[in-house]
């Protein structure tokens, strides 16, 4: 398993981050793996290519959960290919807000002696482009 933890304070209030974080779509949109959300027969987020090709992993089923307290977690699992993630946040004041995103990456299967050295090498590309793009969701 491969994990990156990266944190930041943003100045917005705490409510307004919950409700733009705690939609599944906004934040597949920032993950760089994602190239959409369905929610058909379930939730899912469908892979980008190359980590669709190089995984064999087209779509994670996903489930998604946003408790009001400010935690936010996700559990996405493929065919070789397992993601989670949390969003825990943080009242500094009433306008500010600290924000940590944790991700993981996992092989599964066979696969697996592929992907755990992939992903251990770019779970810091991975959490780094995530905290980005959340933070410029935020702005």
């Amino acid at each position: 398993m491969a994990k990156g933890t990266e944190s930041f304070t943003i100045e917005k209030p705490k409510d307004e981050v919950y409700r733009i974080l705690s939609d599944p779509t906004a934040v597949g949109s920032c993950l760089s793996f994602v190239k959409e959300t369905e929610n058909d027969n379930g939730l899912h987020w469908v892979m980008k290519s190359p980590m669709s090709t190089i995984t064999s992993t087209s779509s994670l089923d996903l489930e998604f959960d946003a408790q009001p307290a400010g935690e936010i977690t996700w559990h996405g699992q493929g065919s070789h290919l397992e993601t989670r993630g949390q969003v825990a946040l943080k009242e500094s004041n009433e306008q500010e807000t600290e924000v940590e995103l944790t991700l993981e990456m996992t092989g599964l299967g066979p696969m697996s002696l592929v992907i755990e050295p992939l992903a251990a090498v770019q779970i810091g590309n991975q959490i780094d482009y995530f905290a980005a793009c959340v933070r410029e969701k935020l702005e």
